[in-house]
């Protein structure tokens, strides 16, 4: 489904990785998120907001495997935590936001998503283009969702990415990480640079995979590709080094990767 939205739009992904610490359970980088807010807060154009979980939600994600659908009782208790988890993170980066004077409507995904076999199959990407209309930047973040053939699923930030980026013909995807963009080889050797501009057919040594529970950085990349192939302009930017967010919402050159599709 196309959605007509009246404006130029840019999609803003906050991984995980960035807003929190990956290493601790539930833990925040509550500077991080407020100068995010900030540098985003200083470009006026209509945007929307995805972020992913992280310690609120790949952890407790992993340990009841919620990945592999529902198939045991015990995975319950593990449902609603995350659901609740990311519902606590999410809150925590609306503080952010709202404190630097963005109206904000949270969008969860477990609420309007479906999965079917672990593919998203049905998500109202006209909700976010009704926000958009009056001047509100919805928000939305990776969750866990229902799956008509495996009980649940998870939707992870970069799903919701994919999917609006094509629906709501976005003009600009920016991918918020961790780290200075994509490298020749994982881990980086000493002194290796990201590379500034990669095309499918660019050869990248994953030697190391992401424990994610939403996939690998080589997933991750695949899905850059194919919003870049839909007429997107895609850029990876490290969100730990203040400024950088905020350089290429204005439209300068700064440290990262820029994915085409071709």
């Amino acid at each position: 489904m196309v959605v007509s939205i009246l404006f130029s739009m840019i999609l803003i992904k906050l991984g995980g990785s960035v807003v929190t610490d990956k290493s601790k359970s539930m833990t925040a980088r509550h500077d991080v998120i407020d100068r995010l807010a900030a540098e985003i807060a200083s470009v006026p154009d209509k945007r929307i907001i995805i972020h992913g979980g992280g310690s609120f939600g790949h952890i407790k994600a992993k340990e009841y495997q919620l990945h592999k659908g529902f198939t045991d009782e015990s995975q319950r208790d593990g449902i609603c935590q995350v659901q609740n988890d990311m519902r606590v993170l999410n809150r925590l980066i609306k503080d952010g936001l709202r404190k630097a004077g963005i109206p904000l409507a949270s969008i969860p995904a477990g609420a309007i998503a479906t999965f079917d076999n672990g593919k998203l199959a049905k998500f109202p990407s006209d909700v976010f283009a009704h926000y958009l209309n009056i001047g509100i930047t919805p928000i939305s973040f990776g969750d866990v969702v229902v799956d008509k053939s495996r009980g649940i699923s998870i939707c992870s930030g970069d799903d919701i990415m994919v999917k609006l980026a094509t629906d709501l013909k976005a003009e600009k995807c920016i991918f918020v990480t961790a780290v200075d963009g994509i490298f020749p080889s994982y881990p980086p050797k000493d002194g290796e640079g990201p590379i500034p501009e990669i095309t499918p057919g660019h050869e990248v040594m994953f030697t190391v995979k992401d424990t994610d529970v939403t996939g690998s950085m080589q997933r991750k990349l695949e899905l850059m590709f194919g919003i870049a192939r839909a007429g997107c302009q895609v850029q990876i930017v490290n969100g730990l080094v203040p400024g950088r967010l905020a350089d290429v919402l204005q439209g300068k050159q700064t440290v990262g990767t820029i994915v085409k599709g071709d």
